[in-house]
């Protein structure tokens, strides 16, 4: 078959060959057997909304302006392709002939559904349900699914306009399909309904669903719970497989039900237990009746998994639903029976057996407490059951943590949601359960960190430990410590003698030389708490008991720290533990931020304390010790470990605020730090591969050098002094040592610590102590690294340094006018551009890594280049008045090295195509492109890298994209209305056809995608419009041609007020009221639903002339 060969005339496909290319485009493991066996379905079976790339591929004819999509001369329309495409459904066995077909007819129905007739719509409603009825028994779930997520559009696309189309749920609830078939459907009506369209569709949605909640959602429910009910087996009998699947639909229904949206049209994914179902009152007479609770509890005990597992998790929605929803008298009955029903499966362990039953249990207990607060049962006896068995299950259940790992939390979170609301006066008011929270509290606390341990000392063997996952230690811990700070006099001592006990345990160990692996790895859990719990300190709340009981928890945890760091000064064989070290970190930067933190450090208790115990009668003494600690570690762990990362990661903190970093500039080890810096007993220091550590720690020591604002020269000249005698002694060596192995990573190392020290430079004083120490001489050490051709790493390291150097941040180099600073910054980049360009272009020799031996560099070329235009701190202009090079060197370079690198490649590497626009934006600037040298190859490269740039991932690529466009035209029309002559003028008119294929684009764009950023896209659109009115008018007139009748007479509409909206006179007013024009077309073209459709060989229509259209015209057009 050649569907391709238009005078041989299209030859009708077999259904045995539709069926064959449908199993090659979804199961081929070739990619060119996919491809084309995609390209022929195209052509039986087309969308209307392919893209750009797929009609390119597509088999398809020149109309002369535009490639169109060649389609089966029988489908003029998508009418008659979703007639084809619902008889396929209908005639083929295949599932995955079917499964295609749907998915393109959902693209299909979604797009185009509304320039279908009513009676069109009608018959593939019909169609669609019939199929449902034919073959839904025999289809796959998935299938099913799918046919009726389709369905589900077109009813809800029909909604107000065929009253039909409502009556289709009603069809199905009143048994129009077999019942689990039903259940199934219905199931898939609420997901769609549920479902977030794309933007273009809200408004429209946001009406049908609020009706479909309002009218229909309760029905389903009512529909689902009923048929749980008749499906539940009764006590003692026997189900068949057909009752336990229709139970089990009706669960997941009754699930999907309550999981509705009912307050808006943004689906919360969050898996926060605390979010209320905000379920109308109109459903009262649904959930608020006896026995409703019954159902599921019964349920849940006659069935087995996973069905039973089903019934807890309607349950757990059931518990979400707000406490607003009952009257008063009614939630007491409510919540009683909850209640009830959870104390009677804990004291019976019915079905906990299964895993998925028992996590959702837990579950359960914490969303029931986090929406109830359970005050309207604490004096009646179902309250205090209810805690004995969850203390009872809590304490079992702590110790399941490898059968379970996720149920802890949830667990955790029902206790801590008790504890918040409990007061330690009511301890012993056996009334309310007071005595049953006082004696659990503690009792979870403890048990939590027995079964911790336990469990870690289980892993050592299985190697599945629950201290690999950090974020779900801290979690977990953070709802222990809110527990503990509950009943602080009770819970506090139960940590501190955890500690202590294991502390002791871990010294005699140590003592008598044994192994200390695991119980390095298990005293990583009560110093966990230890930091959580100080962390957890409310100052308002907190009793100087309290705070005491904090010191004598922090001054173990040094004790212990003090333990460990001898253990690794002694160099014992066995490496120490990460995880007990991050926890003592843990607990210095809980202590930092409760009892020093930013504002400066208060006298409490806790001092007095800590004075008494280890000596710190102070927070900077406190300080001070943290600071130790970092140093501590940076000299003892290497670069890659985590401990070094959160050791810098404090440091910085330290020296991030305002007061804290003055405060640790007083420190005695600050003082020495900074002296000696550069270290060779800093570990991480001799590490060339970890720049972000460097970063952090020069960045956090700069801060401190500079914290006085106004350092003595004496104190700079003496911090910069180890990297003036490493630059000074690389400065005398030849450049061909630079390369040596035992020279090159000092080379690296010193330009990304400086680098690292300057970027956290932000004043304009301190900028200049350092522009004074590295020019003019130490500068060329920078440009020696820029030429080693061979090394991409030292020239990236040098290129980087100077991306920084030439950086403007926060106004540092704004220089004095009469100041050459600017000038000589800007010389020194542009030449190190300069010499990296040539390397880059003249080399020969193969790469095996194009980004990082290429790409990456001219990236950072691109950035340097933008920085040092758009810092606006030279006045570039007078350069070339001067006879000054460097610009001209600089922009040649990099015009040039656009030109070397294939365009797809510049648009596919992310970082290269964000720094390229973000460097064109900037140097083609309207007030900048007088400067630009274009040539006429140059300008179309450019040209065609803005086009390729509309299609990247990132928005702002594309928005930079339009504003070099927008520069370069705006500039180009200004420079002949004023009568100037210019070359960027030449090029521009010389090269009609690449304005036209840009406006092409942009209106394609424009008129067939919804983009975020169209005032973008409108600002060089309307310049192209200026210079190509009457092109502009004959495409988007062509374009109208192709739509089907129905949408013409809107569209002509539409456009004409866009089209029409302002005069084409380049002006600020004008470019404004047309992008203004485009944002209405917009509304317009949303709210009447006018998606455009692909131009095809069979859409074809007469003649439209838009800005001679009448409103009757338009009429007539639609009528047509």
């Amino acid at each position: 078959m050649n569907v391709n060969q238009e005078t041989d005339g299209p030859v009708q496909p077999t259904l045995e060959q539709l069926d064959t290319w449908c199993e090659q485009a979804l199961s081929s493991a070739s990619s060119e057997a996919r491809e084309e066996a995609e390209r022929r379905l195209r052509y039986f079976f087309p969308t209307f909304s392919e893209t750009q790339a797929e009609l390119s591929d597509a088999y398809g004819i020149s109309s002369g302006q535009e490639r169109v999509l060649a389609v089966f001369p029988t489908i003029k329309g998508p009418a008659d392709a979703a007639r084809l495409m619902t008889w396929f459904l209908h005639q083929s066995a295949k599932v995955y002939s079917q499964t295609y077909v749907v998915r393109r007819l959902r693209t299909l129905v979604l797009n185009h559904l509304g320039v279908m007739a009513d009676d069109q719509k009608a018959a593939l409603r019909v169609s669609l349900l019939e199929a449902i009825r034919e073959k839904g028994s025999e289809m796959p779930a998935f299938l099913v699914d799918d046919i009726t997520r389709t369905l589900a559009l077109v009813v809800m696309f029909t909604w107000f306009d065929m009253s039909e189309s409502r009556d289709v749920i009603d069809q199905v609830l009143e048994g129009a399909v077999h019942r689990v078939l039903a259940l199934q459907m219905l199931r898939a009506f609420v997901e769609e309904f549920n479902r977030e369209l794309p933007a273009r569709y809200i408004a429209r949605q946001r009406r049908v669903v609020v009706a479909f909640r309002d009218k229909q959602l309760k029905a389903i429910f009512a529909h689902a719970l009923e048929a749980m009910r008749a499906a539940t087996p009764t006590a003692g009998s026997d189900t068949t497989a057909e009752q336990r699947q229709a139970l089990s639909q009706s669960l997941l229904l009754q699930r999907d039900c309550l999981g509705f949206d009912f307050i808006g049209l943004a689906p919360d994914e969050a898996s926060d237990d605390a979010v209320a179902i905000q379920i109308p009152s109109t459903w009262k007479d649904v959930v608020q009746v006896d026995g409703f609770l019954d159902a599921y509890f019964d349920g849940y005990a006659r069935s087995g998994p996973p069905i039973s597992s089903q019934f807890i998790e309607v349950l757990v929605q059931v518990a979400s639903i707000r406490r607003s929803f009952y009257m008063e008298a009614v939630r007491v009955q409510f919540v009683r029976r909850m209640a009830r029903g959870i104390s009677e499966i804990l004291s019976g362990t019915i079905g906990l057996e299964d895993v998925e039953n028992y996590h959702h249990l837990c579950r359960l207990l914490a969303r029931f407490r986090c929406i109830h607060t359970l005050v309207e049962i604490e004096d009646a006896a179902e309250y205090r059951d209810l805690l004995a068995a969850v203390a009872s299950f809590t304490m079992t259940g702590l110790t399941l943590w490898e059968w379970s790992p996720n149920s802890i939390a949830p667990l955790l979170t029902f206790w801590a949601k008790v504890a918040a609301t409990h007061d330690v006066r009511d301890d012993s008011n056996a009334a309310i359960a007071g005595d049953v929270i006082s004696e659990t509290l503690p009792r979870v606390v403890r048990e939590f960190l027995r079964a911790m341990v336990a469990a870690t000392a289980r892993a050592a063997d299985t190697g599945d430990s629950p201290l690999d996952n950090t974020d779900s230690v801290l979690e977990n811990m953070s709802s222990v410590a809110a527990i503990a700070r509950a009943s602080y006099e009770r819970c506090a001592p139960v940590v501190l003698e955890t500690l202590r006990e294991m502390a002791a345990e871990y010294q005699e160990m140590l003592r008598t030389g044994q192994d200390v692996t695991v119980v390095e790895l298990q005293l990583s859990w009560p110093v966990y708490a230890v930091a959580l719990c100080i962390s957890a300190r409310q100052p308002y709340r907190s009793l100087p008991e309290d705070d005491r009981r904090d010191a004598d928890m922090f001054a173990t945890a040094l004790e212990l720290d003090r333990l460990v760091q001898q253990r690794i000064q002694s160099n014992i064989a066995t490496p120490p533990c990460e995880s007990l070290e991050l926890a003592l970190l843990q607990t210095h930067v809980a202590f930092r931020s409760s009892f020093i933190g930013e504002g400066g450090h208060k006298v409490t208790a806790v001092f007095a304390q800590l004075s008494s115990l280890v000596g710190l009668p102070d927070g900077a003494a406190v300080l001070d010790l943290i600071l130790q600690k970092v140093l501590f570690n940076l000299r003892s762990w290497p670069a890659q470990s985590p401990v070094v990362h959160r050791s810098l990661q404090l440091f910085h903190d330290m020296t991030a605020g305002y007061v804290s970093v003055r405060q640790v500039a007083k420190l005695d080890t600050i003082t020495l730090l900074l002296a000696n810096h550069s270290s060779e007993q800093l570990q991480f220091l001799h590490s060339i591969d970890e720049y972000k550590q460097r970063a952090l720690y020069y960045g956090g020591l700069a801060r401190v050098l500079f914290a006085s604002d106004t350092p003595s020269p004496a104190q700079f000249v003496e911090f910069m002094h180890p990297w003036t005698a490493t630059v000074d002694e690389l400065l005398a060596m030849p450049e061909e040592q630079l390369v040596q192995d035992a020279v090159r990573p000092n080379l690296i190392r010193v330009l990304r610590d400086l680098r690292g020290f300057l970027a956290a430079i932000s004043s304009k004083s301190n900028f200049m102590r350092f522009f004074e120490w590295i020019m003019p001489q130490r500068i060329e050490l920078v440009h020696r690294a820029v030429r080693m051709g061979r090394d991409s790493h030292v020239q990236i390291a040098g290129l980087k340094f100077l991306a920084e150097f030439a950086y403007n941040r926060t106004q540092r180099l704004n220089f004095d006018v009469s100041s050459a600073n600017g000038i000589l910054i800007f010389r020194e980049a542009s030449r190190a551009i300069w010499e990296y360009g040539r390397l880059a272009i003249d080399s020969r020799e193969p790469v095996r890594n194009v980004y990082k031996e290429r790409y990456k560099g001219v990236a950072v070329c691109f950035t340097t280049l933008m920085r040092l235009v758009a810092g606006k701190y030279v006045a570039i202009g007078v350069m070339p008045l001067y006879g000054d090079v460097a610009l001209e060197q600089a922009y040649q370079t990099v015009l040039e090295l656009l030109r070397q690198f294939p365009i797809a490649d510049v648009i596919a590497y992310p970082k290269l195509g964000k720094a390229t626009m973000s460097m064109l934006e900037v140097l083609l600037a309207k007030n900048n492109v007088d400067l630009v040298q274009l040539t006429e190859a140059a300008h179309e490269q450019i040209m065609r890298l803005c086009v390729e740039a509309f299609d990247h991932a990132e928005t702002a690529v594309s928005s930079a994209a339009c504003s070099v466009i927008d520069g370069l035209l705006t500039a180009a029309i200004e420079s002949v209305d004023a009568g100037r002559s210019q070359k960027l003028v030449e090029l521009v008119q010389a090269r009609p056809d690449i304005t036209q294929h840009l406006l092409k684009t942009m209106l394609n764009i424009v008129l067939f995608e919804d983009r975020p950023n169209d005032w973008s896209f409108s600002r060089p659109l309307f310049c192209l419009m200026v210079l190509h009115r009457e092109f502009a008018l004959q495409y988007t007139s062509q374009i109208v041609q192709y739509q089907p009748a129905e949408r013409r007479g809107d569209l002509i509409a539409a456009l004409k007020d866009l089209l029409s909206s302002t005069e084409l006179v380049l002006t600020t007013a004008n470019r404004d009221a047309f992008t203004q024009a485009l944002t209405h077309y917009r509304r317009e073209v949303t709210a009447k639903n006018l998606i455009l459709m692909v131009p095809s060989t069979q859409t074809l229509g007469a003649p439209v002339d838009i800005m001679k259209s009448t409103d009757a015209e338009a009429q007539e057009a639609m009528a047509e």
